[in-house]
């Protein structure tokens, strides 16, 4: 076979199914938004975070029982100290408490990191989405399914080698080089119905827009590799911080300058009845769904499986977009076009993440499943060659007792 699937992994189903919660989250939206603006935007993002603490809750009651017995392993511990410090071993006692006092600092040390880092990732968190109020605009939208999609792989794969160390084989820069090309034919394609002056326009601010998302996505996953703290934790503390922030920024600009922007504003123009609310709140329960998707995906595979829900977010919108809208860019040989090439870089993220193994040319060289196969076969060849220097052995000493 030249094409076969990878090992079973339960949770590559992760970025397949979520972006199908942010398309809902779409439909449901429309229902009861009347006037959105980018600040009520980001507080209805970072209040979905919030919602993680269900699932703290639900972590903190199955996990109690394990912390009983521990505190029940260390008051043991602690009454066979007191039995040693009775005995009279006092250089026993004097190292373990050195122990116990080093342990304490760099406990601290850790926790201080922790706090300095998290703060960081709600200030990179903001500023992500402070950076699309003041800078995104409409006509930039026709650049995100060529060059947006482009910085997005490109900064997710250039920074998970750099940052993360991630190994980049054959396979990966086959089916990068793929993408990356036909990404940039789209663009020269996308030139021909987008004005010159948005262009550069666009070029610029989904540069800026991929780097800053996809740095946040990358320290997500540093932070969660150095300091093993869940991402429904993370997700309350930086939804928390984040919300409060954009309240108080937003009742000092409602205060200075009462225009129709911001989030006062926009639950007092959306939000007219019971039905309304009820409908921002599935809003924001969808929203959640998708964002934890996000994390989860990061958390259990790489960042880089994140562009494979990026493929299929993108190519919805743009069957959607093309529905709706009855400009010239989505005609019907652009939709086909950009059908044809969706599919062909879909694939490509399944190679690039090895969902999908190509068994010639090399391509399946150094990807994990046939790792794992010559790491079986060696130890499995160690075995051999154990027990047959064993049986070795036990011959010769059969003829040594037998000669004597």
């Amino acid at each position: 076979m030249w094409i076969e699937l990878s090992e079973f992994n339960f949770k590559l189903f992760i970025p397949l199914i979520f972006p199908v919660f942010k398309r809902v989250q779409d439909v449901i939206k429309k229902l009861y938004m009347k006037k959105d603006n980018q600040l009520f935007k980001t507080f209805r993002y970072f209040t979905s975070y919030m919602l993680s603490f269900i699932f703290l809750i639900i972590i903190y009651y199955r996990t109690r029982k394990i912390r009983s017995e521990n505190i029940e392993n260390k008051e043991n511990n602690d009454t066979e100290k007191r039995v040693t410090i009775a005995t009279g071993e006092n250089n026993s006692f004097s190292m373990t408490n050195n122990i116990e006092e080093l342990k304490k600092k760099n406990a601290q040390k850790t926790k201080i990191y922790s706090i300095i880092f998290l703060a960081g990732l709600c200030a990179m968190g903001l500023f992500c989405y402070f950076f699309r109020h003041f800078f995104e605009d409409e006509s930039y939208r026709d650049a995100k399914q060529s060059i947006g999609i482009f910085f997005d792989i490109a900064g997710y794969i250039g920074l998970s080698y750099l940052l993360l160390k991630q190994k980049l084989y054959l396979h990966s820069y086959v089916s990068s080089g793929i993408m990356a090309f036909i990404l940039v034919i789209l663009f020269i394609i996308s030139t021909f119905y987008i004005d010159g002056e948005v262009i550069w326009k666009s070029f610029i601010y989904y540069f800026f827009y991929s780097l800053s998302f996809v740095l946040y996505d990358i320290l997500k996953k540093i932070y969660m590799k150095k300091f093993f703290n869940s991402p429904y934790f993370m997700m309350l503390v930086i939804g928390s911080v984040n919300v409060l922030f954009v309240l108080i920024f937003d009742l000092i600009a409602h205060a200075v300058d009462n225009e129709n922007k911001g989030v006062i504003n926009g639950i007092n123009i959306n939000i007219k009845d019971v039905g309304d609310c009820f409908l921002m709140i599935l809003d924001i329960i969808l929203q959640f769904f998708w964002n934890l998707g996000i994390w989860l995906t990061i958390y259990y595979l790489t960042p880089c499986h994140y562009f494979i829900s990026e493929y299929i977010s993108e190519y919805i919108y743009y069957l959607q977009s093309a529905l709706e809208s009855d400009k010239e860019f989505y005609s019907t040989v652009n939709i086909v076009l950009f059908s044809i090439v969706y599919l062909i870089n879909f694939l490509c993220c399944l190679i690039f993440n090895e969902v999908f193994i190509l068994n010639f040319c090399g391509l399946d060289y150094n990807t994990n499943k046939r790792i794992n196969e010559r790491t079986r076969l060696e130890v499995k060849d160690a075995e051999k060659d154990k027990n047959m220097l064993e049986m070795d052995n036990d011959t010769g000493d059969k003829e040594d007792q037998s000669s004597n």
